[in-house]
């Protein structure tokens, strides 16, 4: 039997070692000879090639992943066949599975557990987004690099968000420890459901542990369908109280009562990364309830500051109401509600701004009724205050995004409450909104800086450019780093989409050009210009076409070619289904006497026969002269 180092797939892929395996595929790394770099190449199992559902699932896979094009997404780059061999060539990831990472290290701290659990759900969400639901979530399918960058993997059983055609069969995948209640019970998958799994996936990371373990797949289903898991803070006690009720919510059994889709729970899980200390330390429970209720959709629960005094006066005027006493609601209402002498508390949270009783308070002998000083300017508010008999005390400052500085935040009595004329009411003012000093972003790779700016505050919006620099490398930034802005401003980061060319260019509605790799926009003399094709079919093709690749001077005059069936003639466009998308390499050589300047990379199909091209319908991003699609100028240096 051969051993990996004696294969090369299709005269260019070297493979070199194994690096993983599963049920149905084996994974190796590899050597790409046509463009010199290093990736992973999954080979499906010999036993499988001739069983059709497997082949289909196995390309299925290809074409759900090589769809999705995102930086915490595996890159897949082509699809191919040599023999009995079926492969798909990926994006190689330098690093461990998430799965390994655990058994090592869980479980682990919570701010670590919340950047991969963030990372897992922009991945996620952004399929969710295209309309694909990964249906196979587990450990084992996100890989970790040494820098803590994460890449989800394996959408092997991915599945359209739409109903499945009448009459298919659905069929339940997936593995049995991150099965959602739903798909265990033969139910089609959801958005939901890859939440249910990354619920289980950060349960795991902060425990140690699974919620639940069988002896078999069955008894497992039957678990995730009945039974609740064991407690976070039971198995971890340092697990904050909100963090476990994400968790609870995120492994709820209806799915209607999870978070909707992954990119809806990272929101909540970077509202909750904010805390920043916080996150470390558990919460006090509310009096009178149990302290693991429910959370509160979309928030994260905050700390109880005391007795609620506004449910307590609700309540006694109900029942006075009731019972025809109000006559004695002076008396109650001074023996329950007066508040306690004014002291300076050091504020942890912006208070809610105060509303006013329903019920109509008289105020008694000697009392006045609060006023609402929220947003009113600090000297207008003592005034308003005096006129009234009272004073005032500012008893704390915070910052806030709206409320001007030196105006009031909160008041620690509420507005419409009575108290005795000549007491004081405390105040907390406004510093204004928060100034930020924007980090550097440029260098770094944006799924790493983008929660580390939205956690200070900052609003990023990204816009891609093509590059030399790796995929999701951010280029630029406005403002540059070092700037001084307020909270909530918006950063425009200028991202790297890679060596991709995105086109889009349709050609007689039969065909797509999709995007074209394209290494390098400065060559010279006797260089070689390394490109690939991304063709994505839109109907069955009857007729076998030409692909032309040139380089020519402004005017069109062509200084070197490359004309052949796509993948040099080894895959024509008679084989292509519809919406299959094909990546076709091509080498153009530079000749040697060729003079500096600035040339361009064109494209197209022809039919062999007449040599008509196949016209231009829509040249998407690309420029187009005589249905020839202008790729991309490059630029010829001195020899």
């Amino acid at each position: 039997m051969e051993t990996p180092r004696e294969i090369v797939l299709n005269n260019r892929y070297h493979l070199l070692n194994r690096v993983g395996e599963g049920g149905m595929a084996v994974v190796y790394r590899a050597y790409d000879q046509a463009l010199d770099r290093v990736v992973a190449i999954k080979v499906l199992r010999r036993d499988y090639g001739d069983d059709a559902a497997f082949l289909a699932r196995f390309q299925r896979e290809a074409r759900a992943a090589a769809s999705l094009d995102h930086p915490n997404i595996v890159t897949v780059f082509d699809v191919g066949q040599d023999g009995d061999w079926h492969y798909i060539v990926m994006e190689y990831v330098e690093g461990r599975n998430l799965k390994d990472e655990i058994r090592d290290g869980a479980p682990f701290r919570v701010g670590q557990a919340l950047d991969i659990a963030i990372q897992v759900c922009a991945a996620v969400g952004y399929a969710h987004r295209a309309g694909l639901v990964h249906c196979d979530l587990k450990p084992q399918n996100v890989l970790v690099t040494a820098d803590g960058r994460v890449k989800v993997t394996d959408f092997g059983i991915a599945r359209a968000l739409s109903p499945a055609p009448q009459g298919e069969v659905e069929v339940v995948w997936g593995t049995p420890q991150y099965l959602s209640p739903e798909q265990a019970a033969g139910e089609p998958p959801s958005s939901a459901s890859d939440v249910y799994a990354i619920g289980v996936i950060l349960y795991e990371m902060l425990t140690g542990e699974l919620p639940f373990i069988a002896e078999d797949a069955q008894t497992l289903a039957l678990k995730h369908l009945r039974e609740e898991p064991p407690a976070l803070s039971a198995r971890n006690p340092r697990v904050p109280l909100h963090v476990e009720q994400i968790v609870r919510r995120a492994l709820d059994k209806d799915p209607g009562k999870r978070y909707r889709t992954a990119d809806q729970l990272g929101r909540i899980l970077i509202a909750c990364r904010r805390q920043g200390e916080e996150a470390t330390q558990p919460l006090r429970p509310v009096p009178g309830r149990a302290a693991h209720s429910g959370p509160v959709e979309g928030a994260v629960p905050e700390k109880i500051r005391g007795p609620d005094w506004v449910a307590r006066v609700l309540g006694a005027a109900a029942f006075l109401a009731v019972m025809g006493l109000l006559p004695l609601w002076g008396l109650v209402y001074r023996r329950y509600t007066l508040p306690p002498p004014v002291v300076t508390p050091t504020p942890t949270n912006t208070l809610a701004p105060t509303a006013t009783l329903s019920v109509a308070v008289t105020p008694a002998p000697g009392e006045v009724i609060v006023p609402d000083l929220v947003g009113m300017e600090q000297e207008a508010a003592r005034q308003t205050l005096a006129r009234l008999g009272l004073g005032m005390s500012v008893v704390g400052e915070e910052y806030h995004s709206t409320i001007p500085a030196l105006s009031i935040v909160s008041q620690l009595v509420p507005a419409g409450q009575p108290i005795k004329r000549g007491e004081t009411v405390g105040v907390i003012i406004s510093q204004g909104p928060r100034l930020v000093t924007v980090p550097q972003a440029v260098g770094a790779p944006i799924s790493m800086i983008e929660p580390v700016l939205t956690e200070m505050g900052l609003v990023v919006m990204r816009q891609e450019a093509w590059s030399l620099e790796p995929q999701g490398t951010v280029l630029a930034q406005e403002p540059a780093a070092g700037g001084i802005v307020i909270e909530g401003s918006t950063i425009v980061l200028t991202v790297s989409a890679g060596p991709r060319v995105e086109i889009g260019a349709n050609l007689d509605d039969k065909v797509l050009l999709v995007a074209c790799d394209l290494e390098t926009e400065q060559l010279r003399p006797g260089d070689t210009l390394h490109l690939t094709l991304h063709w994505r079919a839109l109907q069955v093709m009857s007729e076998s076409y030409m692909v032309f690749v040139h380089l020519t001077r402004a005017d069109g005059t062509i200084i070197a070619q490359r004309d052949s069936e796509p993948r040099g003639g080894r895959y024509p466009t008679i084989r292509w289904t519809v919406n299959e998308q094909v990546s076709d390499p091509y080498d153009l050589t530079v000749p040697p006497q060729t003079e500096p300047g600035l040339y361009w990379i064109r494209t197209g199909m022809y039919v062999p026969g007449s040599m008509r091209r196949l016209p231009v319908l829509d040249p998407g991003r690309a420029q187009i002269e005589e249905n020839s699609i202008l790729i991309r100028q490059v630029q010829v240096l001195a020899p």
